[in-house]
């Protein structure tokens, strides 16, 4: 079977999606120029990839010093929160780095609204591209990992919400609708403006989803409509790739 877009790439175990997930991360670092711009996801999916990335080998191949790191979307909490996503990633890979650290870009939030919160965000990122206006020839990313959830929603750019969805203007956007709390997430002139477009997908939950995306029957969920300038790949274990494994 040949997915509706994209390509598909399905790990046998937990350890085999880590290490598929930081292989790819290493490529792309690997693959760019003196700076390389990597897009995190949030959430439990991710974190032993993190994990995996904090660990030698991988950890001592890399270049730190030259990639920049970008969260897809950020809760509206302090870095120290629990649901904080910047907070997962320090914990699961910043802290463990010896030695060269990466640029991390958490989304501000001390003394700050949503609203301006976002909007300092999105003033971040221009400023790390250069330019307020994005280029067909040139990503953002050299490689952006998102998540999806059972819903088919990604970073939080979340169903049924037209105002996030239609967004071509902004880089990053509150999110004050949809979930308890308030969010901030990339909209998607930004998270397309990317190589490598990987998306993680984990868990028996989200396999009916998946199947719809990946067979073409669903295509208006956020996850289905993304189009990346460059390569779409969906990284999945055997739970969430139930036939297509």
């Amino acid at each position: 079977m040949t997915p509706a877009h994209g390509e598909l790439r399905v790990a046998a175990d937990a350890a085999a999606f880590a290490e598929a997930g930081a292989a790819l991360f290493a490529e792309a670092a690997r693959a760019a120029g003196p700076r390389c711009v990597i897009g995190l996801a949030g959430g439990s999916t991710p974190r032993p990839l993190y994990e995996r990335l904090a660990a030698p080998p991988t950890r001592d191949a890399l270049a730190w010093s030259r990639i920049d790191l970008v969260l897809g979307d950020e809760r509206f909490v302090a870095p120290d929160d629990p649901d904080s996503n910047f907070g997962m990633i320090r914990a699961a890979l910043l802290d463990r780095l010896d030695g060269e650290q990466p640029r991390a870009h958490p989304v501000p939030f001390a003394g700050m609204t949503v609203d301006a919160s976002a909007l300092a965000y999105e003033q971040t990122l221009q400023g790390l591209y250069g330019a307020a206006t994005l280029a067909p020839d040139r990503p953002f990313f050299d490689l952006c990992l998102l998540g999806m959830g059972d819903d088919g929603h990604t970073a939080s750019l979340l169903p049924g919400q037209p105002a996030l969805l239609e967004e071509r203007r902004r880089w990053a956007i509150p999110v004050t609708e949809g979930r308890p709390e308030a969010r901030i997430t990339l909209t998607y002139p930004l998270l397309e403006s990317a190589r490598t477009v990987v998306f993680l997908v984990s868990g028996a939950g989200k396999r009916a989803m998946l199947d719809a995306i990946l067979s073409g029957q669903e295509r208006a969920v956020p996850a289905a409509r993304l189009r990346p300038q460059g390569r779409l790949i969906w990284l999945a274990d055997k739970a969430a790739a139930g036939r297509w494994a």
